[in-house]
């Protein structure tokens, strides 16, 4: 199975949004609150567009196999900015990765990983690290994760008032 990554343009919006709602909808299985809220398509395409095509500073990379007509998986990208207070600089975050659920384990996602971190490396971006984020359930992403070389360097705890 041939894998290819690229970088997302205007176009791809719909086919984007049907993989974010592969992601919430497993998102939401493990915590309800990261269902889709009312009209996110409409604001999530907005900010895709806006914020996020032919951007120096972030990007939406798609998956694509040999024999498919649409994407099997989607990753968003930034860079974030120099923390006023810690040592971390200027890093990278993937703020989404998801893969369609026929086409876990074939390295898709690892594939997405790797030009994640290309395009981070580059300039004008040229960041030394990225960071994502997993839900503390999703033992699956955490291990395919650290599987793909990357640690864990911070856990979030929350108190539900």
């Amino acid at each position: 199975m041939g894998i290819q990554t690229r970088h997302a343009e205007n176009e791809d919006g719909s086919d984007i949004l049907e993989l974010w709602h592969g992601f919430t909808n497993h998102l939401s299985r493990l915590d309800d609150r990261y269902g889709h809220s009312d009209q996110a398509d409409e604001r999530w395409l907005r900010y895709f567009e806006n914020q996020l095509v032919d951007s120096k500073y972030g990007t939406v990379l798609l998956a694509e196999v040999d024999g498919e007509d649409d994407p099997v998986g989607v990753l968003e990208a930034r860079v974030m900015g120099d923390h006023p207070i810690f040592r971390l600089a200027n890093h990278g975050y993937v703020h989404g990765l998801f893969v369609r659920e026929e086409h876990r384990g074939a390295g898709v996602a690892g594939e997405l990983l790797d030009a994640a971190a290309v395009w981070f490396k580059q300039e004008p971006r040229a960041v030394d690290y990225y960071r994502i984020d997993v839900l503390a359930d999703d033992d699956a992403a955490a291990n395919m994760l650290e599987s793909h070389g990357l640690d864990p360097v911070e856990l979030v705890y929350e108190e539900r008032l």
